[in-house]
């Protein structure tokens, strides 16, 4: 099950909320409504630590079949018999 971003308003409230707290003395609820939004803010950023992770897996394999820019450059400039394999000029 993947981690669903939370709403911004519900960031905002979160926030007002905790800083609510804090105004009118409750330390712990402040506290705990830090805590809340810590958790949120590591769980987004371990979402897009495995989506990189799984990017980068998936990318392997499309990085190590890709011709060098040596190749490429050999390619585009060989001379095929009838023109050279430069842009088709139609």
């Amino acid at each position: 099950m993947g981690f669903q971003p939370p709403h911004p308003e519900s960031l905002a409230g979160l926030h007002r909320l905790q800083h609510e707290a804090k105004q009118r003395g409750d330390e712990y609820l402040a506290m705990l409504l830090a805590g809340i939004d810590l958790y949120i803010s590591v769980g987004r950023e371990w979402e897009l630590l495995e989506i990189m992770r799984k990017f980068a897996h998936d990318a392997e394999e499309m990085v190590h079949n890709t011709p060098s820019a040596a190749e490429l450059k050999k390619l585009y400039e060989r001379n095929d018999g009838e023109e050279t394999a430069g842009p088709s000029r139609s």
